[in-house]
Formats: structure tokens, C-alpha cells, sequence
């Protein structure tokens, strides 16, 4: 059965804009090169996992230069909060755009601040995000056998 996130990265690695780049695990580790939809499939993936939001509750509204923004339900009040992400190599950058103070909506890459990074293994995207208190979560969806990357 072909998963909704299997079809987007299908899609994803089948485009040509190639523009960051990660390394498929496994016996060959392979370089497996991102183009601007795989970067919007790993971005909605990866801020999901920060704020807790299935990746298909993530929606893509705009890609442009490299960054991608990405916009979900607000849990209490039902209003959309977003952010803008970045993949560079394995890791998913990316910073709000909703906080009240200004100064909060900064990228994510201080130390102290939450790592999330991901990695295709044979059929599977991977994103783990380990916490400042030593804390890693990782959540897994799996791609089909022709939606893996060559």
C-alpha cells in the first residue's frame, strides 16, 4: 500500500531542482541529492515532529530560495500557526513565524535548541529530534520500493 507520505517523496525524488543533500544509510550509503519537493516533504515531516502535528496536517505554502514554509491547524483555537525550514545535509532547520515576541521567531540552530534530523533508509524516511535534556524522539514513514532513492 502506497502511504500519502510515500507518494510526496515519490514525486519528490522523481523532479529535478536539486538543492540540499543527505546520505542514504545501509551497506552502499549512497548520497541521495534533494530536490525543492523532497526538501518540502522532509521540512513538512520534520516540523511536524517539533510540534507534534502529523506530517499530513503540514501543509506547504510557499517555497522559495531554498526555504520552505509550512502552516498547520492551531491545536487551541483552530487559527493556523506556521514556520519556514531549511535542510541542511541531514538536518531540519526551522523557525517560527507566529510567536508574540519577535525575537522567538529566530532559526532554530542555537545551542540548546531542539536537533531534528533525517535519513532515508532503504523504503523508510526517518526524522529524530533529540530535546536539550537528552531526550530523542523519531518517527517513521515508509516509502514504496519504487520511491526509493537510486
Amino acid at each position: 500500500r502506497r502511504s500519502r507520505w510515500g507518494a510526496l517523496l515519490g514525486d519528490a525524488l522523481a523532479g529535478a531542482g536539486h538543492r540540499a543533500s543527505s546520505t542514504v544509510a545501509g551497506p552502499s550509503a549512497t548520497p541521495v541529492t534533494l530536490n525543492e519537493g523532497m526538501m518540502a516533504t522532509v521540512c513538512r515531516a520534520g516540523v511536524g515532529a517539533v510540534y507534534g502535528q502529523p506530517g499530513a496536517d503540514v501543509t506547504v505554502l510557499d517555497r522559495a530560495g531554498g526555504v520552505i514554509t509550512v502552516g498547520w491547524r492551531a491545536p487551541v483555537d483552530g487559527g493556523q500557526l506556521t514556520a519556514e525550514c531549511r535542510v541542511d545535509g541531514n538536518r531540519v532547520l526551522w523557525r517560527p513565524l507566529d510567536r508574540p515576541v519577535a525575537g522567538e521567531n529566530r532559526w532554530m540552530d542555537q545551542p540548546g535548541d531542539p536537533v531534528v534530523t533525517y535519513s532515508l533508509d532503504g523504503s523508510t524516511l526517518t526524522v529524530s529530534q533529540s530535546l536539550p535534556d537528552g531526550t530523542t524522539t523519531t518517527t517513521a514513514e515508509a516509502v514504496t520500493t519504487e520511491e526509493e532513492a537510486r
